[in-house]
């Protein structure tokens, strides 16, 4: 196994963290620091296990997850965020899953958003990729929250740079008919890290979220047409479905 940390100004969290993940006695940890001015890469060396990426400047979560995968040899990949920390048992299960046979192996937030109705842009946008996709028993779960974890096979048929947008990846995963399921139950929402970008309504993280499953919505409509699934009649009930899905009924 190949745990991938991507962390940016994370030396509250980074060390406690990087604890938890030798517990699984992984066959490497590669973490990937964005744009770091604090103590992380400091302590991060201190973990010889752990292969640490430097970028001076931040490329973003998501393009850390995409290097540290390129760099990574096992068959079973985990990634993680540098700001949260996740006792080990509950990120075995990750591992557990793809070891198992899963492709993607993803977390399971339903019980912990509220009703459509009273749901985010992101969370409405997660909804709709996966209902579109034919795969609405996902709810939620995405590959743009961690942790999830990816087999070797999946990697190889999506391809490493396609992680830089995780809804996209997520989607040429199931039209690749790579397998995709619900692993473990991780309460991210509640440890996630606030910050400037993340908080308030239309933040630049929401922003760039929802372009991302704009952009693999592109995606699914691009090889429709390609395979001639799309018609006159299929559009006219996707556009009822995303009115439906916009009013919030």
């Amino acid at each position: 196994m190949s745990v991938i940390i991507s962390a940016r100004n994370e030396e509250r969290t980074l060390p406690a963290l990087l604890k938890q993940v030798q517990r699984l006695n992984p066959a490497e940890i590669i973490v990937v620091l964005n744009g770091c001015t604090d103590n992380s890469y400091g302590l991060a060396r201190m973990f010889k296990q752990a292969t640490v990426v430097h970028c001076p400047e931040s490329a973003g979560h998501d393009v850390g997850r995409a290097l540290g995968a390129k760099l990574s040899r096992g068959d079973i990949l985990l990634f993680l965020d540098g700001d949260m920390v996740i006792p080990a048992p509950q990120l075995a299960v990750f591992a557990w899953a793809v070891d198992g046979g899963v492709d993607v192996a993803l977390n399971d937030l339903d019980a912990l958003l509220p009703s459509f109705a009273l749901s985010d842009d992101v969370t409405r946008c997660k909804l709709y990729l996966n209902s579109v996709l034919g795969r609405s028993d996902l709810g939620v779960s995405s590959m743009t929250a961690v942790p999830h974890a990816l087999s070797r096979r999946a990697l190889e048929r999506i391809g490493y740079r396609e992680l830089t947008v995780p809804p996209k990846a997520q989607a040429l995963s199931i039209i690749e008919h790579l397998r995709v399921e619900k692993a473990g139950k991780v309460n991210v929402i509640k440890h996630n890290r606030l910050r400037q970008g993340n908080t308030g309504a239309g933040n630049a993280m929401e922003q760039l979220i929802v372009g991302d499953h704009a952009e693999a919505l592109l995606r699914v409509l691009m090889h429709r047409n390609a395979s001639g699934i799309i018609s006159a009649k299929n559009l006219q009930e996707q556009r009822r479905q995303l009115a439906a899905w916009r009013n919030g009924v």
